[in-house]
């Protein structure tokens, strides 16, 4: 304890009279005819500073003086001296008494105006703020009860409207139009005295009488009848008491369902205050989701051909990450329109002043009658920002007017997976107008968040054996399935009547869930049939290629690895003992890939390549393609940059060392490059082997994917390709690829196809000291199509 030296005791020291406030404290209160008291008051015990906590407060008399009032703890010691010391002065004293009265409302409240009675009033809540003891006292909430009472004797009723959830409950009241600012509520029970658990929300309509609509989120616990809530504001005090609770109240979503003139401002309180109490509440978190998802805001557009500014929201979609993606159109050939604010359900704010990146919409071209080779009423728009406090499933929009008013707009309901909300984002714009600014600036903020939430969501994938595969494979075949499942009879029987697939451990990864019925059918009649064994991994949705192949890798157990399309054929056996020795011939060799063949004997692949396109973006693209199967540089075994992920075989080791396939990409395009990219950059060589030829009816799978064939989704990936290899591929570029081709005498025995007579376990030559003429990417036009995409 501080021991304070005072002045000795003056006339001039009020009598001051203690009131009790519960079990700890008491309150003390003095007269003075003086100035307000200077600087802190402390109370003192005996000469003693009290124990705080303590507070003081002043207020002036409807005569002129003081009234001054001290929450202090109650002193233990009966006739002890109770002092309150200011500036070293003793300005007020009274004796600790055994027994304290409780105070008396009118007699504290007496003589002072309304904001000198809201000063006292929000003194003792203030206080009881920062002192977890009082709020729990139930003679402290006695007194301000009485204390509420003394200003608003007859409290008008707050009554339950809906349920928000099993614990949570909306209230309905009002307030006087000229009540003004709220700056806090409190609630009252029997027992405690303590803030509301949420903030008061005050419509901004007023109705016949000139009064706003006041609602109130409360834990139901709390709308006891007799329980008073007890609103502060910088002008004044409203005190209301709860209502019984009727019985079978309507669930919140019925009542916004139903009243579809809910205020936005209500609307926005409600989703915001469970979203507070969702963070700690699993039932308040499902209550913000079911809200914005079963009872949405109704879509608002303007789309009359008669007015002469129109616009809609086609798409919004908060990423979770805090930024927003906007899609819709704007026609306004009077430039009437200053700019777009967007609102979140929580109260975030976002404001875009320029629709930068623009493109033509025929459907909003034909119903205002311009001419679609000059229509630019199209947008997409990426706005940063911090993140909701939920998931925000819809917004609300107000494009600006120069006249100071605006247009709402309400776009529909944000697709509720990440993954259809990606989809929704690729899909939103043309790929002709995907440039790579809009890509950079637009796209891909909003795509990366949303791929990586779905990725996120991934769980274990289902596994279904039939029959006993090898102890110890020597290769793994891992064969992601989406979809097209109509070769698998073709690729199965060409595996079952291969001798040299005999040690293989097949592996298929399911990425259509919807068919594991369907395929489980298959492949048991398959092994019905042949007696092959196999797993299938079934994912538990789509993930994408990469994502596919490394979880065959995770569940297979081989030391070689083999990726393989599900539309790849075999032209004959014996292949895979022949790849295998291309990939274990020499050291440094990382990756091999075989020739393959589209089904008119035409060249699909003989190696991959990088180059630009006349825009300057760089593509994946395959030597020779198109051109005829027994093209004299296609049958020569080299290095190339890099080999198709349809068919491709590495070691494990090689697969763990570079990290496997990235799953950064969407769906399925530019995984394998970017996997032979860093193979490449690991110092690891890649290997064509024509002695390997195979069929494959590319892009079968990805071709039904709606939301890859509908959208941006390759312009997005081989923008992400580009941008993390751009300086590698132009390095590999420039190289003279023709220079790794093997010598003229070793020519008969690598380009010559497999037959059926053919042996499959000859070692092949490992030197390839000297060069033959190849066709080089910019240096020869014997080049086949270009292929834009991974194959």
């Amino acid at each position: 304890m501080t021991v304070l030296a005072v002045l000795p005791a003056s006339a001039s020291i009020a009598s001051a009279q203690l009131h009790a406030l519960g079990d700890d404290f008491v309150l003390a209160s003095w007269e003075s005819d003086g100035p307000e008291p200077s600087g802190r008051v402390v109370p003192t015990l005996d000469g003693e500073e009290v124990r705080p906590p303590y507070t003081t407060l002043s207020v002036r008399t409807s005569w002129g003086g003081q009234r001054v009032l001290s929450i202090l703890r109650a002193p233990r010691t009966s006739g002890a001296p109770v002092r309150f010391v200011a500036q070293s002065r003793v300005v007020a004293e009274v004796l600790a008494e055994p027994q304290v009265p409780d105070p008396d409302p009118a007699f504290l409240l007496g003589s002072l105006d309304a904001p000198s009675r809201l000063r006292v009033v929000r003194f003792l809540f203030d206080f009881a703020r920062s002192t977890p003891a009082l709020r729990s006292d139930a003679g402290f909430a006695a007194v301000c009860r009485r204390m509420v009472l003394e200003l608003s004797p007859t409290p008008s009723p707050l009554v339950a409207r809906a349920l928000a959830t099993d614990e949570l409950l909306l209230c309905g009241g009002s307030l006087s139009s000229g009540f003004g600012e709220v700056t806090g509520a409190v609630i009252i029970t029997a027992g405690a005295v303590g803030p509301s658990p949420f903030e008061v929300c005050i419509g901004s309509a007023l109705d016949r009488r000139g009064r706003a609509a006041m609602s109130l989120l409360v834990d139901k616990a709390l709308c006891a009848p007799g329980n008073l809530l007890v609103v502060l504001g910088r002008n004044g005090l409203a005190c209301r008491a709860f209502s019984a609770v009727a019985p079978n109240l309507p669930s919140l979503t019925e009542r916004l369902s139903t009243r579809r003139d809910t205020p936005l401002e209500l609307r926005q309180y409600i989703l915001n205050a469970l979203a507070r109490r969702g963070r700690s509440d699993a039932t308040a978190a499902a209550a913000v989701r079911e809200l914005q998802v079963l009872a949405p805001l109704p879509k608002r557009q303007v789309a009359d051909a008669k007015r002469s500014i129109g616009a809609a929201l086609d798409l919004a979609v908060p990423t979770g990450d805090g930024g927003l993606f906007l899609a819709g159109w704007v026609h306004d050939p009077h430039g009437l329109s200053g700019g777009l604010t967007v609102h979140t359900p929580f109260g975030g704010e976002r404001r875009l002043e320029i629709l930068e990146h623009r493109f033509p919409r025929e459907d909003v071209a034909k119903l205002f009658g311009t001419a679609p080779s000059t229509d630019r009423s199209g947008f997409v728009a990426y706005l940063p920002g911090a993140p909701e406090p939920a998931a925000a499933l819809q917004v609300h929009a107000e494009l600006r007017l120069g006249s100071g008013g605006s247009i709402r707009l309400v776009p529909p309901l944000r697709p509720l997976s990440p993954a259809d909300a990606r989809a929704a984002v690729l899909g939103s714009l043309p790929p002709q107008h995907a440039t790579p600014l809009v890509l950079e600036t637009v796209i891909a903020p909003a795509v990366a968040p949303l791929h990586a939430a779905h990725m996120a969501s991934r769980g274990e994938p289902e596994t279904v054996t039939f029959g006993r595969g090898p102890e110890t494979p020597a290769v793994s075949v891992v064969i992601p399935l989406y979809k097209a499942l109509e070769f698998l009879r073709f690729q199965l029987s060409s595996f079952a009547t291969d001798p040299g697939m005999a040690g293989a451990e097949l592996i298929f990864v399911l990425d259509s869930p919807e068919q594991r019925d369907e395929l489980v059918h298959m492949l048991h009649g398959f092994h019905a049939l042949y007696g092959l064994p196999m797993r299938v991994l079934v994912q538990p949705a789509n993930y994408g290629y990469s994502a596919a192949n490394n979880a065959g890798v995770a569940a297979s157990t081989g030391r070689t690895l083999l990726f393989l399309n599900s539309d790849v054929i075999p032209d004959q056996p014996g292949w895979l003992p022949v790849l295998l020795a291309a990939l274990e011939r020499a050291l440094g060799i990382g990756a091999v890939g075989p020739k393959l063949l589209f089904d008119d004997d035409s060249l699909q692949h003989a190696g991959l390549y990088f180059d630009r396109d006349v825009r300057g973006r760089w593509y994946n693209h395959h030597f020779f393609k198109g051109l005829p199967r027994d093209f004299l540089p296609a049958r020569r075994e080299r290095s190339v940059p890099g080999v198709t992920g349809a068919c491709l075989m590495m070691t494990r080791e090689t697969f763990d060392a570079v990290g496997g396939f990235c799953e950064d990409y969407v769906i399925g395009d530019y995984e394998d490059s970017d996997l032979c990219l860093r193979i490449r950059k690991a110092g690891l060589d890649i290997r064509y082997v024509p002695s390997v030829e195979l069929y494959h009816l590319e892009r079968r799978s990805i071709s039904r994917h709606q939301g890859y064939t509908r959208g941006v989704a390759s312009e997005y990936n081989g923008w992400l390709h580009a941008r993390r290899w751009a300086a590698m591929m132009e390095e590999l570029a420039a190289r003279d690829w023709s220079a790794l081709a093997p010598p003229p005498a070793l020519e008969d025995s690598l380009m010559r196809p497999l037959s059926a007579g053919a042996p499959t376990d000859t070692a092949l030559p490992t030197a390839l000291p000297t060069a033959l003429p190849v066709a080089v990417p910019g240096k020869s036009r014997l080049f086949g199509r270009a292929n834009r995409n991974r194959s």
